[in-house]
């Protein structure tokens, strides 16, 4: 029987290095993130494997994907506020999509839009109003700290729990509306649609997070929830973890085997 072989991209956010030339490995499935999947539907590749429903099924827990840090010597009332008006606006673009896609517009061509989001504002509509497909939401770590720790045993085993000292409180804090200086750096994709509303905001930046949690330059971080743990927990990074934004958007597509040429990892399946 003929081994099938899986695909993981350099960028999750394209079918990338497709053609025709000769001489190319051909891959049976790709594992990739939306918007990729909804964009593939298309091109007649179907979904194989939802990984988060695979994941539930297996380990009875959900994936806490990407999740906020803040840095614990920022103000930490204008952090807060910052936060709940990102729930807010969360909440607001699930309810109504067309918010999603009238702010990432705000950031110019399609072009400059997939540059500051990952995804250009068509494409996050259609993906949001397909059943929320980037797993979109806010939920503050303080209040669901057993499923995140559900999480990392199985993705971290080093990690069985997390500390309090860890965790952002969320309670106590006073609103306030000057949080303009707040300065956040996110990863492009999902994550960064959350925070749709900021397209012209210059404090607002889409870049490699995971480099920063040393640095003190943002007080905000977005990254993946276990990376980012690993960060303060191992390393001694001056933040902790406050919110998931995320909670899993990641698929198997069976392609009918195409060609590919950039990735990180073949391996059997």
């Amino acid at each position: 029987m003929k081994k099938a072989t899986l695909l993981i991209p350099a960028m999750l956010f394209g079918l990338v290095g497709c053609n025709n030339q000769p001489n190319e490995i051909y891959f049976d499935y790709i594992f990739t993130a939306q918007p990729v999947v909804f964009a593939t539907k298309a091109k007649g590749f179907p979904v194989y494997k939802n990984v988060q429903e695979d994941f539930m099924a297996k380990t009875q827990k959900r994936i806490i994907q990407a999740s906020v840090f803040v840095n614990k010597s920022s103000d930490q009332d204008k952090v807060y506020s910052y936060l709940e008006l990102l729930s807010s606006s969360i909440a607001a673009g699930l309810g109504s999509p067309v918010l999603i896609k009238n702010g990432i517009e705000q950031a110019g061509s399609t072009e400059a839009q997939s540059a500051k989001f990952g995804v250009a504002a068509g494409a996050a509509f259609n993906v949001t109003k397909d059943g929320n497909g980037f797993s979109l939401g806010f939920e503050w770590t303080a209040t669901i700290k057993s499923s995140v720790e559900n999480f990392m045993n199985v993705v971290e085993p080093s990690i069985q729990s997390i500390d309090n000292q860890y965790i952002f409180d969320n309670t106590g804090h006073e609103q306030t509306t000057d949080i303009s200086d707040i300065k956040v750096i996110c990863p492009a994709g999902a994550p960064a649609v959350a925070f749709y509303n900021h397209a012209t905001d210059e404090n607002f930046t889409t870049g490699a997070p995971l480099s920063q949690f040393l640095t003190n330059n943002y007080d905000i971080i977005v990254a993946p929830t276990n990376d980012g743990l690993k960060k303060i927990i191992d390393e001694g990074a001056n933040y902790q973890i406050a919110a998931t934004i995320t909670f899993g958007n990641m698929y198997i597509i069976s392609t009918g085997r195409v060609q590919a040429k950039s990735l990180i990892i073949s391996t059997e399946i």
